[in-house]
């Protein structure tokens, strides 16, 4: 690439807003962490099925419009969000990378009669660390706004090297980095 792209606070906003929509795949440990509601989910509506037997099918429709509900409030959550998204709820800033790492695991436990017909579903995440202790799960996509470099996580990954800079964007509520972007191949004006 012969000259860097110019990276603005809208190509910033940009890209927050599409991490909203599709958020980056969790790392293993989060998406444990983020399975505990579905077990306390299951377990409340095995007793609940035991505990009420002869009106298992009330306790069934009352769980499926709990999950409509559930769903229909986190989209409604989801939209709010991207429509709120203002940069100065966040941080730029150039920070170090110390490490990076890729992490795999298998996101299906179901059982199959037919061994045949058995498909396992994994995820593949790649980890930036940073210096500062920070880290940032990459989404699958990056930088569509930009016509000469978009990049997907794997394309981030291999070109990556401890000692590179990067502009970080922190979202300053939560201090967690929400997006990051090369130097080597951006220059940030605000």
């Amino acid at each position: 690439m012969a000259r860097k792209q110019i990276l603005t606070n809208d190509n910033i906003k940009t890209d927050i807003k599409n991490i909203i929509k599709r958020p980056a795949q969790l790392s293993r440990a989060e998406y444990w962490k983020s399975r505990k509601g579905v077990f306390v989910f299951d377990i409340l509506l095995f007793l609940g099925m035991i505990a009420f037997q002869a009106h298992y099918k009330l306790v069934l429709l009352i769980s499926v419009i709990l999950i409509v509900v559930h769903f229909t409030l986190e989209y409604i959550r989801q939209k709010n969000s991207i429509k709120k998204v203002s940069i100065d709820d966040y941080e730029v800033k150039k920070e170090c990378v110390s490490h990076i790492k890729e992490e795999s695991y298998r996101t299906d436990h179901k059982m199959y009669i037919n061994p045949m017909f058995r498909k396992i579903h994994t995820a593949h995440v790649y980890i930036m660390h940073f210096e500062n202790g920070k880290t940032w799960n990459m989404p699958k996509s990056n930088y569509k706004w930009s016509g000469e470099c978009p990049m997907s996580d794997i394309m981030i990954y291999q070109t990556t090297h401890r000692g590179d800079l990067f502009w970080t964007v922190t979202e300053k509520a939560t201090d967690k980095i929400v997006m990051a972007y090369p130097a080597e191949y951006f220059e940030y004006k605000d």
